[in-house]
């Protein structure tokens, strides 16, 4: 196998600090509605991990969809809620790797936080060059200080060589966020002579940001100026 849609979540954040939308029905349902749309929207394998032990299984029929989609959880969110979501976020894939079939037998991931759905997927997906050369593609910020966390692609070595050695660092409340963490695992990945490149354009991201629980604005026109302004920023940059 070799792409894989790896989505992470927390259902019940249980007073998670840096997180303003708690309530665990509405969580549930948006990871349930986006899980849809990538089965619907992509012929791609999907794994879900979540760490609050909330069992989603049964919204699905896993009989027919085994070997496209595993869904995960288990017991992760016990930890001090002061360190923030980017210490969980780590837990989870440190448990995929761990236990996952589906990673397991993959080569490429392209990472996204599960409760969003990225409408122009399948533009990552069948694009020609896909991490031909690159160990890493995403979105790096803010005069290279920090990196866009939301969606990613990489090949899974990049976690367990670069990005796990970062766990223990993260602490939302002291301001080390898990995009810090991505972005330094990157530039220790370049270190050691390994390539990073760019998103082919912008995420076209549809849902509910839950650190202040506003919505995206997710119509064409506005991911087309927004996608016009990232490729003359990655234009810029190349030059």
């Amino acid at each position: 196998m070799g792409k894989l849609i790896f989505l992470t979540g927390c259902i019940n954040p249980d007073g998670m600090s840096f997180t303003k939308l708690q309530n665990p029905a509405v969580r549930k349902q948006q990871y349930i509605d986006a899980i849809n749309f990538y089965l619907n929207e992509t012929d791609t394998p999907i794994l879900f991990v979540e760490n609050s032990g909330t069992d989603i299984s049964k919204e699905f029929d896993l009989l027919n969809l085994q070997g496209r989609l595993e869904l995960l959880t288990f017991d992760g969110n016990n930890f001090n809620k002061n360190l923030g979501k980017g210490f969980g976020e780590m837990q989870i894939l440190k448990y995929a790797i761990t236990h996952s079939t589906l990673y397991s037998s993959c080569e490429h991931i392209l990472k996204i936080t599960g409760r969003y759905k990225v409408l122009n997927i399948n533009s990552f997906l069948t694009e020609t060059t896909f991490l031909d050369s690159e160990l890493i593609k995403l979105d790096i910020i803010r005069s290279l200080t920090i990196c866009e966390s939301k969606f990613w692609i990489c090949k899974k070595e990049f976690l367990s060589l670069f990005l796990l050695d970062y766990h223990d660092k993260l602490n939302d409340s002291e301001g080390y966020y898990f995009e810090h963490a991505l972005l330094h695992a990157t530039f220790d990945s370049i270190k050691k002579g390994f390539r990073y490149g760019t998103l082919v354009e912008y995420p076209r991201f549809s849902g509910v940001f839950g650190t202040d629980n506003t919505k995206f604005n997710d119509s064409y026109l506005v991911w087309a100026k927004q996608n016009l302004r990232f490729k003359l920023k990655n234009h810029l940059l190349k030059n």
